[in-house]
């Protein structure tokens, strides 16, 4: 007799690419937004879609909630990923003032994020579901992947401005990106990720970026890079932070397509 064994992941894809399907099979783009919730029920899909409205964004959502793997979907036909983003971001806001996210909201856009098979959905929806827990960051999903030596990259800069804004432009190029406030909380998630590279400002509190250079370079057997990206200009600033083992320095204000050449620059050395 055959047994019939329920699989919430194997659900999930398969509601997932129900609603992916007509959208992008149209040539069309498509964003998907996933996030652990909890309780959510058919009321508040209809309140989410109304908050969304009250911004001016004329979209629909289609959305959906699997109570089995409590989890929230969203599928935007025709949105880029930069377009997705900022939707998310909205939603974000919404989940959180209910006191409904469980956890880290990811976010793709179908073919930016790479070919949209099924072992691409299958993965966005183990990133989402591994994201549960207290960090409540977004995470753009990149499937396609970088056949580079940098691969993750850690960003320390208390400006939250500009460390989204640098974040954001990483992971739009397929980098897995994690981000700290202060030198104390980059050497924990240093400590706790070994990312390939490190872009560190010098005017960092608890620990400063000097400090945070020499503790990697000292304490650590890595490879792992460090740019500095700051506000000092002064050229005793930039020698000693090369001294300490920086791989090549950045001044603010500065240009993200300059800083992207930067890291493929770096990169290139680092594969001969």
């Amino acid at each position: 007799m055959a047994v019939l064994v329920h699989d919430p992941i194997q659900e999930a894809i398969l509601e997932l690419a129900r609603r992916v399907q007509a959208s992008y099979e149209d040539g069309t783009t498509c964003g998907i937004i996933l996030a652990p919730c909890t309780a959510v029920n058919q009321k508040v899909l209809e309140q989410m879609q109304t908050f969304v409205n009250g911004f001016d964004l004329e979209m629909p959502l289609q959305c959906f909630y699997l109570d089995s793997n409590g989890l929230l979907g969203v599928v935007l036909s025709g949105q880029k990923l930069i377009d997705t983003h900022y939707v998310s971001l909205v939603l974000k806001e919404f989940i959180e003032r209910q006191g409904l996210l469980q956890g880290q909201m990811v976010v793709a856009s179908f073919p930016e994020s790479g070919e949209l098979t099924e072992q691409s959905l299958s993965q966005l929806l183990h990133t989402t579901l591994h994201a549960k827990g207290e960090n409540r960051d977004t995470h753009l999903f990149m499937n396609q992947g970088i056949q580079q030596g940098i691969t993750s990259i850690l960003i320390a800069d208390p400006d939250e401005v500009s460390r989204e804004f640098v974040k954001l432009r990483l992971e739009i190029n397929g980098y897995k990106v994690e981000e700290a406030k202060d030198g104390s909380e980059a050497l924990e998630k240093f400590e706790k990720t070994m990312p390939s590279l490190v872009i560190t400002e010098l005017n960092l509190p608890i620990l400063d970026g000097y400090q945070l250079i020499d503790k990697i370079k000292r304490d650590y057997a890595t490879d792992g890079k460090v740019i500095v990206l700051t506000d000092k200009q002064l050229p005793k600033s930039m020698d000693r932070a090369f001294e300490l083992g920086a791989s090549d320095y950045v001044t603010k204000p500065f240009s993200i397509s300059e800083l992207e050449w930067r890291i493929k620059k770096l990169d290139s050395r680092l594969s001969h």
